[in-house]
Order: structure tokens, then sequence, then C-alpha cells
């Protein structure tokens, strides 16, 4: 983890950020550990060699051109290379050999179909033989170990230990395939990387900047949030915006993690999806709230203005009365007069001498 100041709840060393003392070719890492004598969690911090350099003995030394993050104590096993670049994968070894040119229409690649961090990868082999594996085109044995079935190029079913995306099969301990997926099973991504997704059609989708996971790239389509915003979805959606929590207004309410549309048409302002406190504009809340009305009607209902809002009411000397039996199209509230055989033994709460609504 890299640090430049130490998490909120969490100790520095000395009452210092995780960064401060590395210089140089140095980064601020943390370790998290428990100090015996109070139980308190402490990030223990020391200085590591940046993702451009690797550990020898004791010194930071550069990794070999265009290698954005070696390995330690070495400088050719490159972990991820730097835009422009890509990997090339030994499936016998599943090591990385070394930073190669990116992806261009050619002898080998028919299709450059997507770019990650800056690299173009190979979507489609002009062979037929072959498939990209981790982006880049190769020759499957017969029986090879990430694809299971493949055509024209591409493969179309990868094994357990490779997961499908456009048309090739890529593995979570390697780049690019680690930056995307996080949890792979059945040779399908099974849960994304923060600001990705994978449609149903095994494609990369690369999310709007502020969503964590999507269904499709651009605004609308957020499927997680982080945990500081709300999914705001309309009614019946499956996809929405991450928002604010003070976002969460004007036809919708807060539900978990989510912002919801209130299910009241003209409803500005609801407790739940399907009970309207506030109307827009001239509408008014009817008694039971379920609806907004543009005018107030029924026996003994009146409209009245409270606190800006615009409510149906029962005259003087009634109350709402009327069961709840369900929030999905409840039968309509009426009025009925106090101390009769058709009110309920129980009192409404409130003053008498003023009206009164549900």
């Amino acid at each position: 983890v890299t640090c430049t100041r130490c998490s909120t709840g969490y100790l520095g060393v000395d009452g210092k950020s995780c960064s401060e003392g590395c210089s140089g070719d140095t980064r601020g890492a943390c370790t998290e550990v428990v100090e015996e004598s109070t139980s308190a969690k402490i990030l223990s911090c020391e200085c590591v060699c940046r993702p451009t350099f690797y550990n020898s003995s004791g010194t930071c030394t550069p990794c070999t051109d265009s290698c954005a993050v070696c390995k330690d104590s070495t400088s050719t096993g490159c972990q991820q290379c730097s835009p422009g670049k890509i990997l090339s994968f030994s499936i016998a070894s599943s090591e990385s050999a070394d930073c190669v040119s990116q992806c261009s229409v050619g002898s080998e690649c028919a299709e450059c179909g997507i770019t990650i961090d800056g690299s173009r990868y190979c979507t489609r082999c002009k062979d037929s033989a072959m498939y990209p594996f981790n982006g880049v085109c190769f020759a499957g044995a017969q029986e090879d170990p990430y694809c299971t079935s493949k055509a024209n190029g591409v493969c179309t079913t990868c094994s357990s230990g490779a997961f499908l995306m456009n048309g090739g099969c890529y593995t979570t301990e390697h780049y690019p395939g680690s930056t995307i997926c996080d949890k792979q099973s059945g040779g399908k991504c099974t849960t994304t990387k923060e600001g990705y997704g994978i449609s149903a059609d095994e494609k990369l989708l690369e999310c709007d900047p502020t969503c964590l996971a999507c269904t499709a790239p651009g605004p609308g389509r957020c499927t997680r949030c982080p945990s500081d915003k709300l999914l705001k979805r309309a009614s019946g959606a499956a996809t929405g915006s991450c928002v604010d929590p003070n976002a969460c207004v004007d036809g919708y309410h807060a539900d978990g993690d989510a912002c919801l549309a209130c299910a009241t048409p003209g409803c500005k302002t609801c407790g739940h999806a399907s009970f309207c406190t506030e109307c827009a504009g001239e509408l008014f809340v009817s008694l039971d709230g379920q609806s907004c009305l543009g005018e107030y009607s029924g026996d003994k209902v009146v409209g009245e203005v409270s606190s800006g809002v615009r409510r149906c009411w029962c005259e003087r000397g009634f109350y709402s009365h009327g069961p709840r039996v369900s929030r999905v199209n409840p039968p309509p509230r009426s009025c009925v007069k106090t101390g009769t055989s058709q009110a309920c033994s129980t009192p409404v709460t409130g003053s008498p001498s003023s009206p009164q609504s549900v």
C-alpha cells in the first residue's frame, strides 16, 4: 500500500506521515501493526523503491526502459509497462518476458479493440488458430490451459484459470487482467476492480469516473458507488448515477446506499417510495399520502397550506379513517365524524380544534 499520510484512526510513526523521511527513488509504504501495550493499531512505515525502480542489495536501481513496475531483485522481470508498451507473456511459465510495442493491425492481430492505461491490446487475431492471451496473439496448444474453445481468431470460452474479455483470455495474476478483474470463476470475471465493468457479452467497460462498477461507459450506468455516495436510480432501474447524499432530493429519497425515485407522480419529497410528504408546485398531498392532486375533493375534505406544504385535511371534528392494508394500491381513505359507530375507538393524536391529516 502506497501511503502519503496515515489513514483516519491510525497513528503515524513518531507522529509523522508515512511519506516523511523517504527521498530520492524511494516512497513510503505502510504496514499495519498492533502496539502491545495499548493494543492500538499503528501504521508502521518504511521506505521502499518507487515502481520504476527495484531493490538491488539495498539500492534502488532503475528498471529497464519502458517498464513501469518491475519485480524486486531484477531489472527484467517487468510486471507493468509504460503507456504505449504491453507485456509479452509465456503461457508455459506464466511469467512476463519483456515490454513490446502496443497492438497494431498487422501480421498477427486483426483488431486492436481495447485500450487499458494508455496501451492498445489485441481483440482478434488474423490466424483462426490463434487467440489473444492477455492481449497478445498466442497460438494455443492442443490442450490449452486457458482457452477451451476458440474460432475465427478469438477465444469464446476460457477455463477456470482465466476470464473471458473482448475475445481473449486474461488472468487476475498478471497485468492487464489484474487491473480489471478482482475475482474470476468459471472462465468469467465475477467482480471487477474499481472503475471497470464487463458487459453481458464479455466486453470491457470503462466506467464513468464517479462509478466503482458499471454496465456500460458514461454517466447513468453505475451499479456500485464509493461509500460516501448514493446510487441514484429511477424507479425499476438497475443502474444510475453516483451522487452526494444531499443531492438525493426533489422526487427521490435515500434508502440505504441507494437514492430511489418516489413512486407517486408529482411527488417532491417522500418518506419512502410510496408515501409522499410534499408534492411539487401547486399539487396537494392526498389524505393517504399515496397521490398528488391538482385540487382537493371529497366529503369533509379541505385543502390547506402548512409550513409551505399543500395537503388535504379533514374538516374540524373529523379525522382521516380507513385501513392501510398494503403500500401498493391501498383503498382510499375517507373522513369519518368522531364519536360515530364508523370511527376508530382510538382518537387521532392532535389538537381537536385544528384540522388533522394522516
